[in-house]
């Protein structure tokens, strides 16, 4: 009789715990205030990110004002990297709104289930549903955590690389302003060879210095890309080896792969001619 009376005094624990989870928890994990310095670091980027598509952009149109074909190629790639940018502010705004849904998904179904579970499990399939259970909470606490946690070691590179990532910026603003008057010039050579001599470059000099932007912004590119992409998806991949590690559930296993070496039945190799 205590041992029941025990058992039953455990569920009713792991059921309010539930409905704390689902009522209180579950907002509590998915409101921005709780994430603030995550949502702050992705905002940065964010405001990065934007600066550096309109800067490539004012580049690209100042590059393609110095005189003659050299800089005609550099001005393409510049306005290329718009593309490339505006895929990394995608990701940016994934990251920033998929908080609020994990920890919906987290603590609203996933944590509540593994507490039901735990809970029928005191009465009828104990082993079978506590190991369930235990599954369900570490996949919970991981994809919780995944984001953030992804934010945080890419924070460790951005930060070590944002003093360039400025400077590119005002390399490029300072080819801007330096070319603004050969754009206006258009096709005068007078003006051109005038504005020329009051900067003290020349047009080989100018398209050297739109080379070296490029070279900055490739760098820029790059750093943007692992902080913001492939720092995510590996800190997701360690996330889906751990939990496989811990429960044993193989999430990869559910992605289709491409059959090989193999026939459909009832037809065979295709015979030579």
């Amino acid at each position: 009789m205590e041992q029941s009376l025990k058992k039953i005094l455990i569920a009713v624990l792991l059921l309010l715990l539930a409905v704390v989870s689902f009522l209180f928890i579950a907002d509590k994990a998915s409101a921005p205030e709780t994430h603030t310095a995550t949502v702050a670091s992705i905002d940065e980027k964010t405001d990065t990110v934007l600066k550096l598509t309109a800067t490539s952009t004012l580049a690209s149109a100042a590059v393609s004002a110095i005189p003659g074909d050299t800089a005609t190629p550099i001005a393409e790639k510049l306005a290329d990297f718009t593309e490339y940018f505006l895929l990394i502010l995608c990701v940016l705004y994934s990251e920033k709104y998929l908080m609020t849904i994990v920890g919906v998904g987290a603590f609203k179904v996933l944590v509540p289930v593994a507490c039901l579970l735990l809970a029928v499990s005191l009465f009828r399939w104990g082993p079978v549903l506590r190991r369930l259970a235990v599954k369900i909470g570490v996949i919970a606490l991981a994809v919780y955590f995944v984001v953030p946690l992804s934010v945080r070691v890419s924070d460790m590179i951005y930060v070590a690389y944002r003093d360039n990532i400025d400077s590119t910026i005002s390399s490029a603003e300072a080819l801007s302003d330096e070319t603004a008057g050969l754009r206006d010039a258009a096709e005068d050579k007078n003006i051109i060879n005038s504005i020329l001599s009051r900067i003290s470059e020349t047009a080989d000099s100018l398209t050297d210095k739109a080379a070296n932007i490029l070279n900055r912004f490739v760098e820029t590119l790059a750093v943007m890309i692992v902080t913001s992409c492939i720092i995510p998806l590996l800190v997701l991949l360690f996330f889906l080896w751990l939990v496989k590690l811990l429960t044993g559930v193989d999430v990869s296993a559910s992605i289709p792969r491409p059959r090989t070496g193999h026939h459909a039945p009832g037809v065979g190799p295709t015979p030579g001619l």
